[in-house]
Formats: structure tokens, C-alpha cells, sequence
């Protein structure tokens, strides 16, 4: 854990979370879950090579789903995130939906000059910009080599930074919900280890965040539903059925991706007993069916959708395998 003591930014935190509705907060549209199982993947071999890791990873968001208060969860995903990548900077920004823009709300390490550069960024000539942009992790090795970031140069020297790793927090809808940026006084890049572990955090951590705005009274006022009268039947349309099933599809992977977890790192100390590593290994093998059952689904819900409510899900062969160790 990083000696510096974060901070919370409680002014543009305040300002931020309450521009939120529900719409920033609803389960993804089915063409974003291959993404989210390809990812899982990614993941699950990362429990498998790194158990311990993983844990540490898992016991940090268990603490924090305890957290009362999201500026104090933001604080802790700060120094979490330090500690993940080893280094003595970092901060947290949340999306502003008005306009898509990054407002800074906590931090570790800056001073006023950073702070008030960074406050709000709308473009993506930053690190975090660019990873808010394409909504994937973006890594710079050195600051002082890399033109694009000329605007920011002197910004960076009086702050010590010379490498910065950005990676997007998603909420469950799958859009891009703030960002988790760390920075180092050295030049280099972070292991890929080190990375993937960050991109596993980000993610657990960006279902807290989301539950947290999800009860901010901007949302609340989102999510609030017209009761039908004694005269009017209302019936479901289209949209609401998709946000139900996106709402189950949603549950489901977050149940099979904590339990792919635990079973991956159960595999990894198997190591006298082969029947029961074949029985672990079987384990694996039926979440990995079940994940292509509800690829399936999510590819008959885009198939039987009228024409007019949306865009078919294009037909994505994932080809996920679960990780099998080795010499099984």
C-alpha cells in the first residue's frame, strides 16, 4: 500500500454524481457481452497462473462492497490501485454523462498545479483521455518521449511523472464510468501481470461504483417507474423486456465469472490428486459450455427483435476455452 494518503475532490464529486441517470446504469445491450466473456477468459487464466494475486485482488473489492459512502470507496480504490501497480501517484476521475467529459473526484500524491490541469479533461490528447475514448487500457512508458502529450509536459515534470497507465472502469451497462490512472517517477511500463490484475480490479470496482451512483437521487429519480392507472394496461415494450434479460444475462456472468475464479485458483493447487483435478477441471469445462449457452441466448434475443428496435448483435464466435493446467 502506498504511503501517500489519498484524497477525496468533494466539490467535483458532488457536481459529477449528481448528473447521473439511470440510463448510464442499466444492464449492457446483448452486443456487449462478448466482449465481457472474452475478457472472462482473460481472467480466469490470470487466476490460474497468479491464485494468490487474484485473491488479494478479490479481498480488496470485498472490503470495499462494505463501504458505506462512495467517496470514501473512491479513496480506497486509489491506494488500492497504487498498491496493485507499485507506484506513488494516482487518482480516480468519473464520467460526467452531460458531456462525456472526466472530472477528477480523488487522489494520491498530486499537488494544486496537477490537480487543477486534470480537473476536467473533454479530449483525448491525455493518457486517460485516450483510454476514456477507445474504452480500453492505454499505457505511456515515458511521458518526456511521446509528442502527443507536449500540452501536459510541464504539468508532468513539476509533478515527477514520467509513465502513466490509465484503465477504464465500466458500469454495467458497459459504457466507460470513470477511469483509474497511476503514475510512476520512473520511466517503464508496467508487467502485464501487473496490468491484467489492474484491468480485474477496474472491473470488480466499477460494479461498486455503479451501485453507489445507482442510489444517488439522479438516478433514483431514472429508475423511478409510472404506476398504470385503473384505466390504462401497460405492457412491456420491447426495450424494457431487453433490460430485464441484459439485467439476468448480466447476473449470470458475474455468478459464473466468481465462480470460474475459485475453481481456476482451486485447479492451481491441485497437485497429488488427480481424480479430483479432473473433477475441478470438469468444473471449468460446464461453465465453459454455459458461457456459449448464453451466447446463444443473447444472439436469439438480437435475431427475434423486431425490425426498428435496434441493431441485430453481430455474430461473434468467442472460441473461450477455460484455462486447463498443464499436464491434464
Amino acid at each position: 500500500m502506498s504511503v501517500n494518503t489519498s484524497h477525496n475532490l468533494s466539490g467535483p464529486l458532488d457536481e459529477v454524481t449528481a448528473s447521473y441517470r439511470a440510463t448510464w446504469l442499466r444492464p449492457p445491450h446483448t452486443e456487449v457481452f462478448a466482449r465481457r466473456l472474452d475478457q472472462l477468459a482473460s481472467f480466469l487464466d490470470l487466476a490460474l497462473n497468479e491464485p494468490a494475486a487474484v485473491q488479494k485482488v478479490q479481498d480488496a473489492v470485498a472490503e470495499l462492497r462494505e463501504v458505506p459512502r462512495l467517496s470514501t470507496a473512491l479513496l480506497q480504490i486509489t491506494d488500492a490501485a497504487l498498491s496493485i501497480m507499485g507506484t506513488e501517484f494516482g487518482n480516480v476521475q468519473v464520467i460526467d454523462p452531460r458531456d462525456g467529459s472526466l472530472v477528477l473526484v480523488a487522489h494520491a500524491g498530486f499537488r494544486s498545479g496537477f490537480l487543477d490541469h486534470f480537473a476536467v479533461v473533454r479530449d483525448d490528447r491525455s493518457v486517460c483521455g485516450r483510454a476514456a475514448r477507445h474504452s480500453e487500457q492505454a499505457v505511456v512508458a515515458d511521458v518526456r518521449a511521446t509528442p502527443a502529450l507536449e500540452p501536459h509536459q510541464k504539468v508532468f515534470r513539476a509533478a515527477g511523472v514520467r509513465a502513466v497507465q490509465s484503465t477504464p472502469v465500466l458500469g454495467p451497462s458497459g459504457r466507460t464510468i470513470g477511469m483509474i490512472s497511476t503514475h510512476a517517477s520512473q520511466p517503464g511500463s508496467p508487467s502485464d501481470r501487473d496490468l491484467r490484475l489492474m484491468q480485474l480490479y477496474a472491473r470488480l470496482a466499477g460494479e461498486v461504483i455503479a451501485r453507489h451512483l445507482d442510489r444517488s437521487p439522479a438516478a433514483a429519480d431514472g429508475l423511478a417507474v409510472r404506476r398504470p392507472d385503473t384505466t390504462t394496461l401497460l405492457l412491456p415494450d420491447h426495450s424494457s423486456i431487453d433490460a430485464l434479460t441484459g439485467q439476468i444475462l448480466s447476473e449470470t456472468i458475474n455468478r459464473i465469472f466468481a465462480a470460474g475464479l475459485n475453481l481456476a485458483g482451486t485447479l492451481q493447487l491441485v497437485t497429488h490428486d488427480d481424480l479430483l483435478a479432473r473433477r475441478v477441471q470438469a468444473g471449468l469445462d460446464e461453465l465453459d459450455e454455459a458461457i456459449r449457452q448464453i451466447q446463444r441466448a443473447a444472439l436469439e434475443i438480437g435475431l427475434h427483435r423486431p425490425a426498428g428496435e435496434g441493431s441485430r448483435p453481430p455474430h461473434v464466435d468467442i472460441g473461450l476455452a477455460f484455462p486447463t493446467r498443464t499436464g491434464r
